[in-house]
């Protein structure tokens, strides 16, 4: 499951390291320090997930166009 579809207060692991969910980008670890994620990271809930709604998942979906894309000049050319 991707971390942008998971609602605040989600409890999620990842890299074997259990998170909750506090911010559309940021997590706390069990050690409490907090840990920014990316929306497309790749997660797994704990337990039954807590998930946004459609309409609001729909909002914070990552692009689809790479961040590479979207730079000038594209990496490689001058």
């Amino acid at each position: 499951m991707q971390f942008y579809l998971l609602a605040r207060g989600a409890v999620f692991e990842f890299n074997g390291r259990r998170f909750t969910k506090t911010a559309m980008s940021m997590a706390r670890g069990e050690d409490g320090n907090g840990n920014v994620f990316a929306g497309e990271r790749d997660v797994v809930p704990v337990g039954q997930p807590l998930l946004l709604s459609e309409i609001e998942a729909a909002r914070w979906k990552p692009s689809d166009v790479p961040w590479t894309d979207c730079i000038t000049p594209a990496p490689g050319q001058s």
